[in-house]
């Protein structure tokens, strides 16, 4: 049994040049990537090396994609970490978009996570064409120049028309109602909300000012580099580091902003910050046009 166990670990190091290439992606898994995940690596200050470097290219990038959108929401996102856009469509155009998308019985996938049903369709260039008014949306340039900008980028993002059903079923609680960051480096999610949601109706939370790489957040996130693989939080692990509400105000951070928003408004974040669900105690549905990148 050890020298079977010996065979396997050599084995598996046969992979070690893909580990070693994935530093220079994306890749975020503590507990998928010996070297992502090495103690004795982030000790040394791997992962913070890659934060900064992330961060460093997309504010480099952001400069440069600064002209597309107005100044008032380039410094809201710069101070904050997001943009919200009340009223984002004129009320006519909402009306026509709220019709065409609630009223369109459309086949989608359904995922569950703790007590929660998350319902999505995928948004693609079918129904961009059926849809004349989702794809003036999509191609607006006050849409393309926000989501750009905090993206860092003019890639395409992925969308999806979005329902999540909160408290519907029977499980643990939904990991999302824990604050988290989804990944070390910057990266945009954006949600047109199709109908009002509620103080009680599980808004999305964010904490203003979460999206920099300050001093107490890089320290922070050395400690965590080093200790993750040891707190048995699987998702944490995954490199979508959680955070209790109790540690903001070590990162110098306040309490998270709480977006019970009507219907036609724009939130747009940057999910490096620290973001998550509200809790509510009753069954809660939420209705969104939903973009990633």
């Amino acid at each position: 049994m050890e020298r079977r166990s010996r065979r396997t670990r050599i084995l598996r190091w046969w992979r070690l040049p893909f580990w070693t290439l994935a530093l220079f992606t994306g890749a975020k898994s503590f507990i998928d990537n010996p070297i992502i995940g090495s103690r004795r690596l982030n000790r040394a200050g791997l992962h913070v090396w890659r934060l900064k470097a992330a961060h460093a290219l997309a504010w480099s990038r952001r400069r440069r994609l600064a002209r597309l959108l107005p100044a008032e929401l380039r410094e809201q996102f710069d101070r904050d970490g997001f943009i919200v856009i009340r009223d984002f469509l004129p009320r006519d155009g909402f009306d026509q978009l709220q019709s065409e998308l609630l009223n369109t019985e459309l086949p989608g996938r359904v995922h569950q996570q703790g007590d929660t049903l998350t319902r999505r369709f995928a948004i693609g260039p079918e129904l961009r064409a059926g849809f004349p008014q989702l794809n003036r949306l999509l191609d607006s340039p006050t849409w393309k120049g926000v989501t750009s900008y905090v993206a860092s980028t003019r890639s395409q993002p992925i969308y999806y028309i979005q329902s999540i059903f909160g408290g519907v079923v029977e499980g643990p609680p939904d990991p999302q109602l824990q604050l988290h960051a989804d990944t070390f480096h910057p990266s945009m999610k954006a949600w047109l909300f199709l109908t009002d949601v509620p103080e009680d109706g599980r808004p999305l939370t964010y904490v203003a000012g979460s999206h920099r790489a300050s001093h107490e957040r890089l320290a922070w996130e050395r400690r965590r580099s080093v200790s993750v693989l040891d707190d048995g939080d699987r998702l944490s692990q995954r490199g979508s580091l959680r955070i209790a509400t109790e540690e903001l105000p070590v990162l110098g951070l306040p309490q998270p902003t709480s977006f019970a928003v009507p219907a036609n408004t724009l939130v747009v974040i940057d999910t490096f910050g620290f973001h998550a669900r509200a809790d509510s105690d009753r069954p809660t549905k939420r209705v969104e046009l939903w973009g990633f990148s």
